[in-house]
């Protein structure tokens, strides 16, 4: 799959998967993360004889894949399906054996058939797979496509570091966007430890290539779907677009017109619906054009 082993699998590997709880309460979250433990909590691991052989060798494994680069751990399956709005389909692909993104591209069109995806979100996995097919190792919700930006919550959840919720909001950070605001003081009041500092920063980097490439805008200067609606007195046909997996105004933009009619618009209603669209694809279409 062209991306490092979890840890749970690396340490199996290695016959220490007994270990793994125990390194993830202390912030590990793959095997390059091991070179930055500390001292004092690797003599807490009680290593047996052989354990301690096999502990050498994987240490040195996880040198080398610092060394070639080879550190970037598996994207969980949360966050690009969140940044796909996709979200709710979440429990029916665990259920499949999906853990991580990667996990995606090897379902078949039949393996899917259980989700019960909605118009729309069919559309949009169709879009998603595709991109994940070409751009396995790349970030999440930085690339030219319809995908969108992921809450707070979801990205401190895929770098384990959930604790920071509540510290960031009383910062007055809300969204990814607002992470461009902090400073080393403000960074360094969260008091985190090496490895979630690399986690921390692992991170950043992903909002701020997305940052550069106009996709992880303030969403808070979007207007909610139903607003954007309303502004259009379209606002009746908020539950049939739920129904058809549109819960974004960019969803709309996977509507076909041949397809409108789905929609049950009225004669005035329709006339508004298609003054709406060019200005809704001018809006997002613009933020493509920049990053080619």
């Amino acid at each position: 799959r062209n991306h490092a082993p979890s840890l749970r699998a690396w340490l199996e590997f290695w016959r220490l998967d007994e270990l793994t709880e125990l390194l993830e309460y202390h912030d590990v979250m793959s095997p390059t993360d091991l070179g930055l433990l500390d001292q004092k909590i690797i003599e807490k691991l009680e290593l047996k004889t052989v354990q301690k052989k096999h502990w050498q060798k994987a240490m040195a494994h996880s040198r080398y894949l610092e060394t070639i680069q080879f550190d970037k751990p598996p994207s969980p399956l949360q966050l690009w399906l969140e940044s796909w709005r996709l979200g709710r389909l979440l429990p029916g692909f665990i259920a499949l054996g999906c853990d991580v993104k990667e996990d995606l591209i090897d379902l078949e069109d039949n393996d899917c058939a259980p989700l019960n995806m909605r118009m729309l979100e069919l559309k949009r996995w169709a879009q998603g797979k595709d991109q994940l097919l070409h751009m396995i190792r790349n970030f999440d919700f930085n690339d030219a496509t319809r995908s969108s930006v992921p809450t707070m919550t979801t990205w401190l959840y895929s770098l384990k570091l959930e604790e920071l919720a509540e510290p960031l909001e009383l910062m007055g950070c809300y969204e990814l966007a607002d992470l461009a605001d902090i400073d080393d003081r403000e960074l360094a009041s969260l008091g985190l430890n090496r490895l979630q500092l690399k986690h921390w920063n692992m991170g950043l980097l992903q909002v701020m290539a997305a940052s550069k490439e106009a996709m992880a805008d303030g969403q808070n200067d979007l207007a909610s779907f139903s607003g954007w609606l309303e502004s259009w007195r379209l606002g009746r046909l908020k539950k049939t677009l739920d129904d058809m997996g549109a819960y974004t105004q960019q969803d709309l933009l996977d509507l076909e017109e041949s397809e409108y009619h789905l929609l049950g618009l009225k004669p005035l209603e329709m006339k508004r619906f298609m003054m709406a669209m060019p200005a809704l694809r001018e809006e997002f279409d613009s933020g493509f054009k920049t990053t080619e």
